[in-house]
């Protein structure tokens, strides 16, 4: 079974005008709203595989309860702690005539120490051999250090945890030796402090954490991504297509290549459908998901080079 943790989800509200005009009405011509956050985003493109996961994380507020109604009208199965504070909210203001957006954003609730016992005690009851992707940024009340706890916590019951974060978060965990690192490029780079642009320079800073995580991962946008295991050093270089949004493609990356691993597939099969949901999920505007259809056409045309 696969498990997705997003710690500070979101409601995205999306609201569409013909252009913003100050101190006047401006009248609403397309409105949409859905449930954000990493985690959830790739518990999104599994259902969308025909996988089965489930969403869990923080919810609290009027925003919390729609968000969570949300994902169960999606079909997304989600079992979210609550918290006494409200859910963030990100509204988007889209001017179709500039072709412009202006993001407005609300703070993220604080997280007691309840809470985040009543989570971590959720986790532990995982079934043995679960896969479980912890996905993008703490909430305020939660220390840095807790990513690393819940690898600790969970290594011992079997739990194949996958890390997606960055700077200290991301540092932290791999001490933990997490089953699975899948920072970008960019990461990568903060990571080890050093601006990586070349594919042989990825994978020299790459290998040192083989030490530490049985598989890393290391998304490049249109390059496709990286990946190494004790199975071998992959280069899945996608085609090319027409790119409407990037937002999400690193978490349909992830769950692409989870879902498949859970199934049994080779780390280089795996690694090779991770990326074709990747870079279907930038054929879309918004973060919807991705097309069965498109994945099975993208993944046709990747390239394969073997390090």
């Amino acid at each position: 079974m696969i498990y997705t943790v997003t710690l500070n989800p979101f409601l995205d509200r999306i609201i569409e005008v013909e252009e913003l005009v100050y101190d006047d009405v401006n009248r609403i011509t397309e409105e949409r709203s859905r449930a954000g956050g990493k985690g959830i985003d790739v518990s999104r493109v599994i259902k969308d595989l025909g996988g089965e996961s489930v969403a869990l994380g923080f919810a609290g507020g009027y925003s919390g309860m729609e968000l969570e109604g949300r994902l169960i009208q999606e079909g997304v199965v989600c079992d979210l702690t609550p918290i006494s504070g409200s859910t963030g909210l990100n509204v988007t203001v889209f001017q179709k005539r500039k072709k412009i957006q202006t993001l407005l954003s609300t703070a993220s609730p604080e997280v007691g120490p309840l809470e985040t016992l009543a989570l971590l005690k959720k986790m532990r009851e995982l079934p043995r051999g679960s896969y479980l992707v912890i996905s993008g940024s703490a909430p305020g009340g939660i220390d840095d250090k807790f990513y690393a706890q819940m690898i600790t916590a969970l290594g011992d019951r079997g739990i194949k945890v996958v890390i997606d974060a960055d700077e200290n978060i991301l540092r932290q965990a791999i001490n933990a030796r997490p089953y699975m690192i899948k920072p970008n490029i960019h990461e990568l780079s903060r990571l080890v402090g050093k601006n990586l642009t070349e594919a042989e320079e990825v994978v020299e800073s790459a290998k040192p954490f083989l030490d530490s995580a049985a598989c890393v991962v290391i998304s490049m946008g249109p390059r496709g991504a990286i990946g190494l295991s004790g199975n071998g050093i992959f280069h899945m270089i996608p085609p090319k297509v027409k790119v409407r949004s990037s937002v999400g493609a690193g978490d349909s990356l992830a769950a692409g290549l989870i879902f498949a691993l859970s199934k049994g597939d080779t780390f280089e099969d795996a690694l090779r459908l991770g990326v074709a949901c990747g870079t279907a999920s930038t054929l879309n505007l918004y973060v919807d998901g991705c097309s069965s259809a498109e994945v099975e056409a993208i993944e046709k045309d990747i390239i394969v080079k073997k390090f």
